[in-house]
């Protein structure tokens, strides 16, 4: 059975599994040992396993990843790397080990079988499909449902469980009914009639000011060429999500910015003065839209398409117009639909250009910060020096909107993020990354207090010598933490830097102790210098850069106090610090 299983996953794109080893899946292992073709990587944490196997699986569009972890604590150690491959929509199989069958059927204690729990209800909650494979003529069948229901729809992870006396049975699956879907189930497409694309048309031609919000579900329906043929053609103007950062360069004339409560204040103006907006793959979470989300491009026509329906009926950002579809099945009838039309109205488009001109995220006096390195400053001038073969795996914390606010994309790059659930201690995941293509640089950005989180994991980068290149954003703990302690607690701190009982190690120790390149980047001076080594590096390093322990964060989405001391939240597109108000009013003027 355990061979089975094996061989399944190898089919379905996992050509390497993540694990941490345990007695209660030894029969699983020892399966991953007798393929001929799959190959492993062990981790030092279950965690950081479903971590690189969501990551490795995000990068290659259309497979698996998987991991193998033991039961009880191995299993549980998962939870958070398993709800963020599900809220990312990472299409990943986690199979666990767990105790005999029979014992792990005892569940009103609160414990009974040798280090054994009861998972499976937990993560029942938190993926797609979560099944015990208790019984061996339902193994085939389950297996082969749960790698199916991993990558239809909206992808995300599924649960295997697998009790220690099953895994080692011997069966021949010819013996068993396999599973065939229900394609009119499972099959999510474009099912809406043509009077609803004739009147996204219609409304689009009508259109004086439209844009287009595409998401990483984009690139999950392999509709990537697609966008660019949708933008190509019809002229309009283009922002992305964070995790669909990388759908479109930096450099695209038609390209506005990534909105969002740290967004870039462009991309935010655009939002609020367009009065049409197709938002492709973009489940609009509050980082995007804020908590303000009713007012969210408030005057605009909004088209949302989306794969989940759950989506298109949540609570916030209302669609004038929904579409359940697959974000590829729209654009190709929506392209057939609109045929050689073209957008016309330059002064949107050159006031669009005139806001990123205008009002950049690296602002000229970052160049003369004397505390270290301004992070903005750093990540604009990174992000111009590395390659467009690039890959990114970016950690949470202040690197986290640095990243996502000031780095210029080039075409062909790809920057995987930990999304909505915002995890840190993401490193893990750039191990999946370098695993799933070692024929391109990688790197790793993160954080001093993120790097904490699963510091342990370097030891796997440097055990199966991956070349993953670690930029570690310095800035003294928990910066974000430190803003929102001085802004909402009377800079009552506490837990954000080794001062308020949060102690960083010193990185060239720990660098030294790994046996692996260390860098310090702590002037401009030796910017250039430092950072051709970084890139020209073949090996894992890690490259610290000093920030200033109390560097603002901006521009974001801020709340405002009024002279009686009440506090307002500001709208969208009056992103702190606040502009003139009169330069406010006028590049509000199109939506009037």
């Amino acid at each position: 059975m355990a061979d089975f299983i094996t061989s399944k996953l190898y089919d379905a794109g996992a050509e390497k599994v993540f694990m941490v080893t345990g007695g209660m899946i030894m029969h699983l292992t020892d399966a991953v040992f007798s393929h001929k073709k799959l190959k492993f990587v062990c981790c030092h944490h279950e965690q950081s396993a479903v971590m690189a196997a969501e990551a490795y699986a995000r990068l290659r569009t259309g497979k698996i990843g998987a991991a193998y972890v033991t039961a009880g604590p191995g299993a549980l150690n998962t939870l958070t790397g398993v709800v963020g491959a599900f809220v990312d929509s990472a299409p990943c199989v986690i199979v666990a080990g767990q105790s005999k069958a029979a014992l792990a059927k005892i569940t009103k204690t609160r414990q009974f079988a040798l280090q054994g729990y009861n998972t499976l209800p937990i993560f029942e909650k938190v993926t797609k499909y979560a099944v015990m494979l208790d019984d061996i003529k339902r193994v085939r069948y389950e297996v082969e449902k749960a790698i199916h229901i991993a990558l239809e729809g909206r992808v995300g992870p599924v649960w295997i469980e697998c009790p220690v006396d099953v895994q080692g049975m011997w069966f021949d699956p010819d013996d068993y009914e396999g599973y065939l879907s229900d394609e009119k189930e499972t099959s999510v497409t474009f099912s809406d009639n043509d009077d609803k694309i004739e009147e996204i048309v219609k409304a689009l031609q009508n259109a004086k000011r439209p844009c287009i919000l595409a998401g990483a579900g984009v690139r999950l329906s392999g509709a990537v060429e697609l966008l660019h043929e949708t933008v190509e053609r019809t002229g309009i103007p283009i922002l992305t999500s964070r995790l669909g950062m990388d759908l479109i360069g930096n450099d695209h004339p038609l390209f506005v910015g990534r909105p969002g409560t740290y967004g870039e204040r462009a991309a935010n103006f655009a939002v609020q003065n367009c009065d049409f907006l197709l938002v492709l793959g973009c489940r609009l979470g509050i980082g995007l839209v804020s908590y303000e989300y009713q007012k969210f491009a408030e005057k605009a026509i909004k088209v949302i398409v989306d794969i989940d329906k759950e989506e298109l009926e949540k609570p916030s950002v209302i669609p004038d117009i929904k579409v359940h579809s697959d974000a590829g099945q729209f654009l190709k009838r929506f392209l057939n639909k609109i045929g050689k039309w073209h957008f016309s109205n330059p002064e949107w488009i050159e006031r669009i250009q005139l806001w990123r001109e205008k009002y950049p995220v690296d602002l000229d006096e970052y160049k003369n910060e004397t505390q270290g390195i301004n992070s903005y400053h750093f990540m604009r001038r990174f992000s111009e020096m590395v390659s467009s073969d690039s890959i990114f795996l970016v950690d949470t914390g202040s690197c986290f909107h640095v990243h996502a606010q000031a780095f210029k994309v080039k075409e062909g790059q790809r920057h995987v993020i930990t999304g909505g659930l915002s995890t840190m201690g993401y490193m893990p995941a750039s191990i999946g990354i370098a695993s799933a293509d070692l024929s391109r640089p990688v790197y790793c950005i993160t954080g001093d207090g993120s790097i904490q989180m699963n510091l342990q994991e370097i030891q796997t980068i440097v055990g199966y010598k991956l070349p993953i290149k670690i930029i570690m954003i310095s800035n003294n703990g928990y910066l974000l933490i430190r803003h929102t302690q001085n802004n909402f607690c009377s800079g009552h701190f506490i837990g954000e830097s080794p001062e308020t009982g949060v102690t960083i190690p010193d990185m060239s120790k720990i660098a030294n102790a790994f046996g692996i390149k260390y860098f310090r980047l702590d002037n401009i001076k030796n910017f250039d210098q430092i950072i051709t080594e970084v890139i020209n590096h073949k090996e894992c390093l890690i490259c610290e850069v000093i920030t200033p322990s109390n560097q603002m964060l901006i521009p974001r989405v801020a709340s405002k106090q009024l002279p009686d001391g009440k506090m307002v939240s500001m709208p969208f597109d009056d992103m702190y610090p606040f502009l003139p108000r009169e330069e406010y009013e006028q590049a509000k003027k199109f939506s009037s």
